[in-house]
């Protein structure tokens, strides 16, 4: 059960809050004055805090322990309660961080409706603040490819303009990285970014993100100010609450009615192809075009090849970074690597390195070398046949392998008969004999 901490100078209005939201199950304590709220506050641990702007004879005003109790605890949500003559000082109020104010008198469901809000807002904030490695991207672009190369460019340059970011591609392709390293890159840096994911939002956590005009600074946008926000899993938004963050992209003044100047960098994530989307009538065209002032289309890894190779020697190193030997592809193992075709994309490649590793540790325990002999089976997801050898040889050796086979399988067939192969192959049998000293073919000589 969710805790929540009364806070006001009237014991009347302390105990009137306390039996409403006692009667809907909430456990509560109160406070007279700022030293003693910021005693319970500590001990008491509150998942809600209802505040009065105006505590008499206290030694911090309402204002002064709102920033007190931010410092303590940055996203515990608070209401603040407040008379008609300290309206404005509400206002301020919510400048500094407070959640939402309700005005004197208030009725008990007006109480009751807003603590439920505001501790489910909080507890959405604080389950996606768990992605906090988003904000923290341990892996860099790695790669030759042109998209990396581009990327690397261009990422600071974007990063740091208003334009907001849509970045499509296949799962595993490095969306969620580029969305990590426009953050960082970014002014919002230094904050955690607020990320959405729509494939784990419920409807009545929609209804609140996407609050009505009345109940603006509850709204998403809001309450992402100065961060950057990330909405994964776009196209997963249902039609309704697209039509409903169109609506507040494109009045931007309801917010500043309100003395919000927006200032957000929005990053939308899809798996999904977004223009298939909105031909099938699932994504709002105009939604994708204000979110999509940029647009990163991320490629599949099969086709930048070029980043393949890179990718297994970083992970290589990462797997055995704890070892004092140097482990490496050899190069036939690295062209085959390139040539295989990954359905997963980056991570189906991280884990084929490590199940690699794993499988020649017995090899590794000693001394630096090269791993040439790949597993066989280049994992669950991979549905192709063993590769011809000839594949990671040039041209020539790859001719002469050929020939090689060729000739043998001719000379097995015909059991040496050295006339009817010439007869087959259409060659004469001086040129026969040459091209079999030239491939290192001995033969048993049959007329």
């Amino acid at each position: 059960m969710s805790r929540i901490l009364i806070i006001d100078d009237e014991k009347d209005i302390c105990f009137l809050i306390s039996e409403v939201l006692s009667d809907e199950k909430f456990i509560t304590d109160s406070a007279l004055n700022s030293s003693e709220a910021l005693q319970k506050f500590n001990i008491f641990k509150p998942d809600l805090v209802i505040l009065d702007v105006w505590l008499g004879k206290s030694e911090l005003d309402g204002i002064e322990l709102l920033k007190k109790f931010k410092e303590l605890n940055p996203l515990i949500p608070i209401v603040i309660i407040s008379g008609h003559g300290t309206v404005n000082m509400a206002v301020n109020a919510i400048k500094n961080g407070a959640y939402d104010f309700i005005e004197k008198p208030f009725n008990s469901e007006k109480i009751m409706i807003v603590s439920k809000r505001a501790i489910e807002s909080a507890k959405l904030i604080k389950e996606n603040n768990i992605l906090k490695i988003m904000a923290e991207p341990k892996t860099p672009l790695i790669g030759n490819s042109i998209f990396i190369n581009k990327l690397r460019k261009e990422i600071t340059k974007i990063a740091n303009s208003n334009s907001r970011v849509l970045i499509s591609g296949k799962n595993g392709t490095g969306k969620k990285l580029i969305a990590q390293l426009v953050h960082k890159n970014s002014m919002h840096v230094k904050s955690l970014p607020t990320i959405i994911n729509f494939k784990n939002v419920s409807e009545q956590e929609l209804n609140m993100m996407f609050s009505k005009e009345e109940n603006i600074n509850q709204n998403i946008l809001s309450q992402s100010n100065n961060n950057t926000l990330i909405l994964d899993n776009i196209d997963l938004l249902p039609t309704v609450f697209q039509k409903k963050l169109l609506f507040y992209l494109e009045n931007t003044t309801l917010f500043e009615k309100n003395k919000i100047n927006l200032n957000i960098k929005i990053i939308s994530i899809t798996s999904k192809d977004i223009f298939k989307e909105i031909e099938n009538g699932n994504f709002i065209k105009m939604l994708f075009e204000r979110l999509s002032t940029i647009h990163f289309k991320c490629p599949s890894i099969n086709e930048r090849r070029e980043d393949i190779v890179p990718i297994c020697d970083y992970y290589l190193d990462y797997y055995n970074k704890n070892q004092n030997h140097k482990i490496t592809f050899s190069n036939n193992a690295k062209m085959k690597l390139q040539i295989y075709d990954w359905p997963g994309n980056v991570p189906q490649i991280i884990n084929y390195v490590e199940k690699t590793l794993i499988l020649n540790q017995d090899m590794n325990s000693q001394s630096d070398f090269k791993i040439e002999n790949l597993p066989l089976d280049m994992g669950e997801n991979i549905k192709q046949d063993k590769i011809d050898k000839s594949m990671v040889l040039s041209l020539k050796e790859a001719r002469q392998s050929f020939e090689k086979e060729y000739f043998l399988s001719q000379l097995k067939r015909f059991n040496g008969n050295i006339s009817k192969v010439s007869e087959f192959t259409g060659m004469e049998r001086t040129a026969l004999y040459r091209k079999f000293k030239s491939l290192n073919i001995s033969i048993n000589i049959k007329k």
